[in-house]
This record gives structure tokens, sequence and C-alpha cells, in this order.
């Protein structure tokens, strides 16, 4: 009995250390797969002409559909409804994400209440000194085009507790979920944002809203995905090693009366 518990604990062991390490490198394959999907999304959406966002509410449906894909909206953006996304950085500077909701020209006809999208407008520096300080980010007062990449959620940074929700003055925010800047704000919102790619039209000549948009292509991180998984393979393959040396090797060797090493 004590010799088959010898053998079958540590076969356990390493049979569960495989099934997770090499699970873990399917996942990271799998994540690989996509961001190429992703890449390959992006470019065919930049030879595509840019699709208007629509004046009635999409359908969840609708919004996936149009996840990716080059869009415009025309309207006026509302600053005084900005929030700022912290700890994003840029070149190593920490900073916010902008966020305003524009709302959508002509949605409020026949009596409708105006819809809004949120625009993820681009990257601006925090105050080293007071870092609750909110940089000054202006805003065309009159209508404007904005065109950029449709986006259904941002990513979301890691929280070690559920935040609680925002108050209605609190316009530093961690993560951006849709449903609760709904709640916050009380504007009828599109399933999407936009992700903003240049000035906006119609700002008229000379405006600078002084925001930095370089974000970062769908797919350049694909090398890191494969290196994570070759470490999970690599870490299989080393404990299905270490297994066949310690269960199976060494008691082969001792029972052919060959010195142990």
């Amino acid at each position: 009995m004590r010799p088959l518990l010898r053998t079958a604990l540590p076969t356990v062991a390493a049979l569960a250390v495989l099934v997770l390490t090499v699970s873990l490198g399917n996942w990271q394959l799998r994540r690989a797969d996509e961001k190429l999907a992703l890449h390959a999304q992006s470019e065919a959406a930049d030879r595509q002409p840019p699709v208007a966002i629509a004046q009635q509410a999409l359908a969840e449906a609708d919004a996936r559909g149009l996840e990716g894909r080059r869009v415009e909206a025309s309207g006026r953006l509302l600053p005084e409804r900005s929030i700022f996304i912290d700890n994003r950085t840029h070149k190593g500077i920490a900073g916010f994400h902008v966020v305003t909701p524009l709302r959508i020209e002509g949605s409020e006809r026949n009596g409708a209440q105006p819809l809004h999208v949120l625009v993820l407008r681009g990257w601006a520096p925090r105050d080293p000194r007071e870092r609750t300080r909110l940089p000054e980010v202006p805003a065309p007062e009159g209508p404007v085009t904005v065109t950029g990449y449709a986006q259904r959620e941002l990513a979301q940074t890691l929280e070690l507790a559920e935040s609680a929700p925002p108050g209605p003055d609190d316009r530093i925010w961690q993560n951006l979920r849709l449903d609760a800047y709904r709640q916050w704000s009380g504007l009828a919102l599109q399933p999407l944002l936009i992700r903003q790619i240049g000035p906006v039209g119609g700002a008229g000549p000379g405006f600078d809203d002084r925001l930095v948009r370089e974000w970062p292509q769908p797919g350049s991180d694909v090398d890191k995905h494969r290196g994570y998984a070759f470490q999970w393979y690599s870490l299989a393959a080393a404990t299905a090693a270490l297994w066949f040396w310690f269960v199976v090797w060494r008691p082969l060797k001792r029972r052919g009366g060959r010195p142990v090493e």
C-alpha cells in the first residue's frame, strides 16, 4: 500500500499541474488568435467608409456587429458630463482617459428622449502635485462630427474590491461601465462607445483639445500571449519530466540494482 501511495500521490499532483498549465497555455494561444482577428478586422475597417451611429437606440446585436468598425456620430459634446478614468499611462506618465458624452443630432425628434454616445476622446496627464485635480480639456461648443472605432466596453483595471457607485460630483473613476455611467448621468446611451482617432470635424480651424490619441493597434501584443503560452507549456513539460524521473525511472533503476544518483 505504501509504494502505491508513493506513486499515486505524485501522479495525481503531476496530472493536476499538467491540466492547469496546458489549459493556460491553450488560453493564451486563443487570446493571440483573437488579437490577430481583431487586427485583421481593424485593417478591413480602415478600408471601409465610417458607419454613422443611428439616431435610434441600437439593439445589442447591432452594437456587437459594429465592434471594431470605424464609425462616426454628429452632435454636441457635453463636457460638463465628462468623466476621467484614472490610472491610465502614456509613455510611463500617469494620467486619465477622458470620456465625454455626445448628444446625437436628430435623436430628439418627435419628442423622443435625446440619445447619446460616449466618446473616448484621448489621454491627458495628471497633475503630479495634486492627484485629484482634473485636467483642463477644451471642447468645441457647436455641432461636431466624431470619427473613431466602436467599442462595447473599455479595458478594466484590477480592483481589489468592488467600488461603491460614484456620487453625483465624482468625476474620477477607476473603471467605466456603461450601465454605471447611465445611472450616474441619467442620459440615454447607445450600448457602445467611440474611441476617437482624430480631431473632431466642425470644431473650427486651430481648435486643439490637447489630448493624446496614440491608441495601441489591435494585435500589437500577440507575441506577448505567445510568450506566455510557451512559458506554460514549458512548465507542463518540466512537470512531466520530473514525474517520469521520480515515479518511473528511479524505481526502475532501484529494481535493477543500480545506484540512484
